[in-house]
C-alpha cells in the first residue's frame, strides 16, 4: 500500500505509460510486477517546505519513502552547510560560487551518505539483512559504514586498484566484508550480482531508490539558496543530478514550485571517463555497452569515476539535460590540478581539508566551472551551487584489510561465501 507520511503520500509507479502499476513501499523491489518496466515515486498531497526540527536530511521527512520515522539511521548525513567562496568568484567571471558542504558534514565524509542514509532506513524498516553491493568505493564505504552501525551482514565488491582509498575512519565489524575484485570494474557488477543470487542474499539497491536520496540536496537547496541559477556536480553516472532534478519534480507534483524555479544542472567529468559527456553533446539519446571502453588505463587521474552505470543512467540523464537546458562537460587532469588549486587554498583557509591524495572528484568539478567560464557561461552575480562529492573529513591513512581478493571469471561465488563465513 501506498504510505502517507503527514499530508504526502508516496508510492512506486511503473514508468511504462502503457502500464502505470501502483506498487506500495513496503518491499525494495527494482522493476514493476506487471510488466518489468522500471519504476520511481510518486508524491499527492501538500507540503508547506519548511524543514521539520533537524539538522540532516531527514528534516524533510515527509517528502522521503519511509514510513515509520523510527527506523531512521542518520548518522548526520546530510542536512549539510551551503559555503560561499567569495574569493572565487574572479575565477567564475563574477558569479557567486555556494560549495555544498556534504564532503565535510557526512559521516564518511561524502555525500554517498544520503544514499546510505534512505536506503539502510528502508532495510531496516522492511527487517533485512545479508547484503551485497559494489561500487568503486564512496558508496560502498557508505554503505559499509551504516551497516556496521546496524549490526547487519554485508558484502561489498569493489576494484583491487581502489583499495587505496578504503581508509579505517569507516566503522566495520566482522560481518561486514570487502572483497577486492581483480579485475576491470565492468565484470564486478554481474559478479556480485551472480553472488548474491547464488547465495540467497539480498541486492541492493534499486536505482530509483538511490535518485530519492539525492532528491534531498534539491530540497536543501530550495530552503538554503532559492535563488540558485546552476546546480553542479562532478559525475560519473549522472545520479546526482538525476536525484536532484526528481526532487525539484516532486515538489513541482505539490505545487511547491514550477519548472522555471529548478537550476540550470551541469554534469562535469574527467576526460578519461567521459562517455556520457560525449555522447550528450554528440546529440546521442543511448548509450551501449559498446561504448565504454574496453579498459581504463591503471593509472586513472580519478578511478571513482570508473562507472558501469552511465549505460543504464544515460537515457534518464539525458531527459533530464534536454528538460532543462542543461550542460555537460569534461576537463582534462592537467587542466584539473592547474585551475583546482584556488579552491583548495579558499578552503584550507577555512579549516576543511580535501584529501585530494584520495579523491580529485572535487577537483574536477571546480575545474569544469572554471572552463564553462572561459567559455562566457556564467553572469556576475548569478548564484552557482556545487555539490561537494569526493572525500572530505576523513583524515585516516590506515588501510582496511580486504576479506578476500578474488578473480571473478575463476572464482566459484558459492565458493567465496563459505570461505568468507
Amino acid at each position: 500500500m501506498p504510505i502517507n507520511n503527514g499530508d504526502v503520500t508516496i508510492w512506486q509507479q511503473c514508468v511504462n505509460p502503457a502500464c502505470g502499476a501502483k506498487h506500495g513501499i513496503d518491499r525494495i523491489i527494482g522493476k514493476c510486477d506487471s510488466c518489468g518496466g522500471g519504476l520511481e515515486y510518486s508524491f499527492e498531497g501538500t507540503w508547506d517546505g519548511i524543514p521539520g526540527d533537524r539538522d540532516d536530511l531527514w528534516k524533510n521527512f515527509p517528502m522521503i519513502p519511509l514510513q515509520n520515522p523510527e527506523n531512521i539511521v542518520a548518522l548526520g548525513a546530510g542536512g549539510s552547510e551551503l559555503l560561499l567562496l567569495e574569493e572565487l568568484s574572479g575565477h567564475l567571471n563574477g558569479a557567486n560560487l555556494y560549495l555544498k558542504l556534504d564532503c565535510h558534514k557526512n559521516p564518511t565524509g561524502t555525500f554517498k551518505d544520503r544514499e546510505a542514509s534512505i536506503i539502510m532506513s528502508r532495510i531496516k524498516e522492511l527487517g533485512l539483512d545479508n547484503l551485497v553491493f559494489y561500487s568503486t568505493g564512496n558508496t560502498g564505504r557508505a554503505y559499509t559504514h551504516f551497516a556496521a552501525h546496524l549490526n547487519l551482514n554485508s558484502y561489498f565488491f569493489m576494484p583491487r586498484q581502489c583499495q587505496y582509498k578504503n581508509t579505517t575512519f569507516i566503522k566495520k565489524n566482522r560481518e561486514n566484508r570487502i572483497i577486492l575484485v581483480d579485475d576491470h570494474y565492468p565484470n564486478i557488477s554481474p559478479y556480485a550480482k551472480k553472488f548474491a543470487q547464488a547465495n540467497g542474499l539480498t541486492s541492493i539497491a534499486p536505482l530509483h531508490d538511490r535518485n530519492e536520496s539525492y532528491a534531498t540536496v534539491a530540497y536543501e537547496q530550495r530552503q538554503q539558496l532559492p535563488d540558485c541559477r546552476y546546480f553542479a556536480q562532478t559525475i560519473a553516472s549522472g545520479m546526482g543530478p538525476i536525484g536532484f532534478y526528481k526532487g525539484h519534480m516532486n515538489m513541482i507534483q505539490l505545487g511547491l514550485e514550477t519548472g522555471d524555479d529548478i537550476p540550470t544542472l551541469i554534469g562535469i567529468q574527467s576526460s578519461q571517463v567521459n562517455v556520457m559527456a560525449r555522447a550528450y553533446n554528440a546529440g546521442r539519446k543511448e548509450l551501449t555497452a559498446a561504448d565504454m571502453p574496453a579498459e581504463f588505463p591503471e593509472d586513472l587521474f580519478e578511478p571513482t569515476l570508473n562507472s558501469t552505470n552511465p549505460v543504464n543512467n544515460y537515457p534518464q540523464l539525458y531527459h533530464c539535460l534536454k528538460e532543462n537546458d542543461g550542460i555537460i562537460t569534461d576537463v582534462e587532469p592537467a587542466f584539473t590540478e592547474r585551475k583546482g588549486q584556488p579552491l583548495v587554498a579558499a578552503l584550507k583557509k577555512r579549516g576543511i581539508n580535501l584529501r585530494t591524495d584520495v579523491e580529485r572528484s572535487l577537483l574536477i568539478g571546480y575545474s569544469g566551472l572554471v572552463k564553462l567560464a572561459g567559455e562566457g557561461r556564467f553572469e556576475k552575480g548569478e548564484n552557482i551551487m556545487l555539490l561537494a562529492v569526493g572525500r572530505g573529513k576523513d583524515n585516516c591513512t590506515e588501510l582496511i584489510e580486504p576479506d578476500a581478493v578474488i578473480d571473478p571469471l575463476t572464482q566459484d561465488p558459492v565458493e567465496l561465501f563459505k570461505k568468507l563465513n
